[in-house]
């Protein structure tokens, strides 16, 4: 059994509200709350939800590039959480980032190669010669040339961009990333292209991967499992084929119902109502009620948690609304 790489435990950030002439605080936007869930070592998480769901946000606390406002995050069973920032700095190397736009998140006034090597020259105490053979060493292995180098970001293509955007992660060699959303951007032929070579680097530099997307159908070709994400709550885990053949949650179902038709088993939408609530003042009780199909008697009683409960091995499911099914 493989041991976690990453273990979250009752994670919440919030936002603090402030307007007035005093700046006084008002309230909050509850971007997450209360998550727990753990990734293997070797693993892709996949993370869904609709926008507003709290994806990104989950993402960046679970690295520290936003502090959570309550909980604790363990890396190889180490509460990093506890950290002092220069502390943290030393293990900022383990943790990259893959963004979802790749020109925005590349320095334009930069070449390449400079780009690629900031971070061997902020983390590592190499001489010329390495550096220059580690940057042309990852940069053909996300399938660019060594004459791209002394290029700059606005001289390529979007997924050109983004393997630039990958090597910049992977230089490293780092043992977590997170991939933020890494192909929304892109056209769907190159998509497939960048998830391959996910996949392909993920083997070749043994990376546990939490992937950020709202698309199913990117979830579902490289995902190990499935973490679904309603109002800052994780309302059902599971398997990726597991949740794609028995999703428990309506609100799972609906995603799944109103996918390409390559999910669909029949022509029944679960069509759901309204749009996602503010999380400046989310629902009492179930976060859901205001969009199930069919919300239970209970659902908005002040004494309804949100919380997961195993309903089969490896399965998990929101425990209001899995009463409901």
């Amino acid at each position: 059994m493989k041991s976690n790489m990453i273990r979250v435990e009752n994670i919440k950030k919030y936002f603090p509200i402030k307007d007035g002439f005093f700046n006084n605080k008002s309230g909050d936007v509850k971007a997450v709350e209360n998550v727990s869930f753990e990734i293997p070592e070797g693993e892709i998480l996949g993370l869904v939800g609709e926008s507003g769901s709290g994806k990104s946000t989950l993402g960046r606390a679970i690295i520290r590039l936003i502090e959570p406002t309550q909980g604790n995050i363990f890396y190889k069973n180490k509460n990093i959480t506890k950290l002092s920032d220069s502390e943290m700095r030393k293990l900022r190397k383990d943790f990259q980032i893959i963004f979802q736009d790749p020109y925005a998140s590349l320095d334009p006034r930069k070449k390449v190669f400079d780009i690629i090597s900031q971070g061997l020259k902020v983390h590592e105490k190499i001489d010329k010669n390495s550096m220059n053979q580690r940057v042309e060493e990852i940069i053909q292995d996300v399938g660019l040339q060594k004459e791209h180098l002394n290029r700059y970001p606005h001289e390529f293509s979007g997924g050109q961009r983004q393997r630039i955007g990958i090597a910049r992660a992977l230089v490293l060699n780092p043992k977590f990333i997170i991939a933020d959303e890494p192909v929304s951007a892109l056209d769907v032929t190159i998509q497939a292209q960048i998830l391959n070579l996910i996949l392909e680097l993920k083997k070749k530099y043994s990376l546990t991967i939490l992937f950020i997307s709202h698309d199913l159908s990117v979830i579902n070709q490289i995902a190990d499992r499935v973490m679904v994400m309603y109002l800052g709550h994780i309302v059902e885990v599971a398997n990726t084929s597991n949740l794609f053949s028995n999703p428990q949650h309506p609100y799972t179902r609906s995603l799944i119902e109103t996918a390409p038709q390559i999910f669909r088993k029949n022509k029944k939408k679960t069509l759901l109502k309204g749009d996602i609530p503010s999380p400046i003042n989310p629902p009492s009780g179930c976060v859901f009620r205001t969009r199930c199909p069919n919300p239970g008697i209970d659902c908005k009683g002040g004494n309804i948690e949100m919380g997961l409960i195993e309903i089969e091995p490896g399965h998990w499911v929101d425990q209001c609304c899995a009463n409901c099914n």
